[in-house]
């Protein structure tokens, strides 16, 4: 779906290698315009793609990811984490905590960066605060989840509400997707579960989150529970809902003004936040 947005030629893609656990992580620093990033003092949104945990790429992202960069004026770090089947969840938020662990020992603070994703990589976001929060290290500054993918079993009501109205997924798509994801070797281990399924996790201690949803999709309420979630702990949530709207919507914002309207919107929270007093 990302892949409608053209690559503008004036962006800067860079490709760089991480190592960990006897694997490699690529990773592309993405600046447009041109910039060079001074680790220890710009701000970061570290992206991690949508794809259902089965597939997504940087050929697949760099449109949007180079659009972003120049809206919100930041350095986008795209992460090509495992993917399943073959790399089974939790391997996906295995790789992102490792990284954001090397950025850390590369003298970058957690108050430089936000994790944004979309779809699987909603869920992914979420998942790998809690990771973080499990292991009593630092937090970014903010999480944006765009249509995150939080509930793998599919339990929410939006799954039959929105099922003939969404023009992406139905909820047959989405169970099959959730099929492939488990590990065979792993029983134990059911969709519901916290490792898998960020919404059954705790938001206890979470940053600032920014989630937008549209009510033409069947994971519709996969953002609404997140939100009365984090909201019972007192984690301070913006929520915007795109009436109507499609799945990861604001990625088409060429075609819709209310998609334009909920990435200015993102931007001017992500300005906020970044001056904020951070405690």
């Amino acid at each position: 779906m990302c892949d409608v947005i053209p690559k503008p030629s004036q962006c800067q893609i860079n490709k760089e290698v991480f190592e960990h656990d006897e694997h490699s992580i690529d990773t592309y620093w993405i600046d447009y315009p041109m910039r060079k990033f001074q680790r220890n003092s710009d701000k970061l949104l570290l992206y991690l793609h949508g794809g259902g945990y089965l597939s997504g790429n940087i050929n697949d992202y760099s449109g949007i990811e180079c659009h972003l960069s120049y809206l919100f004026n930041v350095t986008i770090l795209h992460v090509e984490y495992r993917l399943s089947p073959e790399h089974p969840l939790p391997a996906a938020v295995d790789d992102i905590v490792a990284l954001y662990c090397a950025l850390l020992r590369d003298n970058m603070s957690p108050s430089q960066m936000m994790i944004i994703g979309d779809s699987a990589g909603g869920g992914l976001s979420l998942l790998t605060v809690q990771a973080l929060l499990a292991h009593q290290l630092p937090v970014p500054r903010g999480v944006i989840v765009i249509s995150p993918w939080t509930d793998l079993s599919t339990s929410g009501e939006s799954f039959t509400r929105n099922d003939e109205i969404d023009l992406i997924f139905t909820c047959h798509d989405v169970k099959w997707i959730a099929s492939q994801l488990l590990d065979p070797n792993k029983s134990q281990l059911s969709l519901n579960n916290p490792l898998l399924s960020p919404l059954f996790g705790s938001f206890q201690g979470f940053p600032p989150i920014y989630i937008t949803v549209g009510t033409a999709e069947i994971l519709e309420d996969d953002s609404r529970r997140v939100l009365k979630k984090a909201q019972a702990v007192g984690v301070n949530v913006t929520f915007e809902e795109g009436l109507h709207l499609m799945h990861v919507y604001p990625v088409f914002f060429s075609y819709f003004p209310e998609a334009r309207n909920t990435l200015d919107n993102i931007n001017k929270w992500i300005q906020t936040i970044f001056t904020e007093k951070h405690n």
